[in-house]
């Protein structure tokens, strides 16, 4: 790329007037430097342009629309936000198609009844406002739908998490991904590619072979890099590879594969430390704190989870470092030093298993902290 960033008003106007003989006055004011002027300007706005559509031209440094239109490079398009699908519970039968209203002030959102369960007085709700914002209300909610007999509506657990719009970054590193690991006829690449398109779908290991030649299995977390729900693993299945007739082609998968889509284990991550605090601060000052920057350090490990680490065999890791954790503490204002850091009662890092038979993920416990 060409660096433009000299190109300034300044510089040209003073490299126009170093092009006129100093014989003729070219001093501030003069009419040579009052003509040269307006052009420099010009000229100089024309570089910040041509920088623009330079940086708009590489998949490295665009952003936006332009990403899109590289993404054709790679026969990839961005993910759209999808809405989370909630479980919701009635005192009565509700019809498909009913219409409810989230209480949450601001971020209040309408959900839609879309598909029953094997409960009675249970349903699926989708949320007609797609992203994120669908997966946080617990609670009671209000019908926009007059249904005779209702005087009980509440949505519960979350059955396919709603995804925000792919981000520039993320659909960068996709695109560069796909073009550095060619995915074609159900290589690992290919298996991930196409499972990743579904809504809900957040990472995913592909283990090839784990069961015998022909076998594959599908590890899933959902958007929210949790395990994937029982519904949103169903999803999978039925895409990829749908009973009863495994193996003959019938999804993405090709003829003669035998598809199983699970969720991983949960591996509940208990943390305990002591702190050295700052004068002034009290252990109840810094919990949350705490609890919130190891939260986050847990969700950067889930997210890497279904990151190959190898290069010449199938290997991933999602493992929790003490090192980690106590620099996870240290961001927190009035943490001085942490000291005696345990996860789940030992002084050791964590590593969890990941392997055909088995795959783990790691979920925020407790935090007990002492001074």
């Amino acid at each position: 790329m060409i660096d433009f960033s000299s190109q300034t008003f300044q510089n040209l106007q003073t490299a126009m007037l170093n092009q006129v003989p100093n014989t003729i006055d070219k001093r501030e004011g003069s009419m040579i430097q009052t003509a040269i002027g307006p052009a420099a300007l010009i000229m100089s706005d024309a570089y910040v342009s041509l920088n623009m559509v330079q940086m708009q031209a590489f998949i490295q440094t665009a952003s936006g629309q332009s990403l899109d239109y590289l993404g054709v490079i790679a026969g990839l398009t961005r993910y759209p936000a999808s809405p989370a699908v909630r479980l919701g519970i009635f005192n009565t039968s509700v019809p498909m198609g009913a219409r409810f209203s989230t209480i949450d002030g601001n971020n209040s959102i309408n959900l839609v009844v879309t598909a029953t369960t094997d409960e009675a007085d249970q349903y699926q709700l989708t949320a007609e406002t797609p992203g994120t914002i669908g997966n946080s209300y617990v609670g009671p909610i209000l019908p926009i739908t007059a249904i005779s007999g209702l005087t009980s509506a509440q949505i519960t657990d979350i059955l396919v998490p709603g995804d925000d719009t792919e981000t520039d970054d993320e659909f960068r590193a996709r695109i560069i991904d796909a073009l550095n690991n060619q995915p074609f006829g159900g290589n690992i690449a290919d298996y991930k590619t196409k499972v990743m398109t579904i809504d809900g779908v957040g990472a995913v290991q592909v283990w090839p072979t784990w069961n015998g030649g022909g076998t594959v299995k599908l590890s899933v977390l959902g958007a929210d890099y949790k395990p994937a729900s029982a519904e949103l693993v169903e999803n999978v299945q039925n895409a990829v590879d749908p009973p009863p007739n495994q193996g003959l082609g019938l999804g993405t998968a090709p003829i003669g594969a035998q598809v199983t889509v699970v969720a991983p284990t949960s591996v509940t991550v208990n943390v305990s430390a002591t702190l050295t605090l700052l004068p002034g601060y009290e252990i109840a000052q810094v919990q949350t704190p705490i609890e919130t920057a190891i939260s986050n350090y847990l969700l950067t490990v889930s997210q890497g989870w279904g990151t190959l680490i190898a290069t010449d065999h199938v290997e991933y890791a999602a493992d929790v470092y003490v090192a980690r954790v106590i620099a996870a503490m240290l961001t927190v204002p009035g943490v001085v030093n942490a000291t005696n850091v345990q996860l789940n009662g030992g002084t050791a890092d964590l590593i969890l298993t990941q392997s055909g038979t088995t795959q783990q993920v790691p979920t925020m416990g407790t935090v007990t902290l002492s001074v």
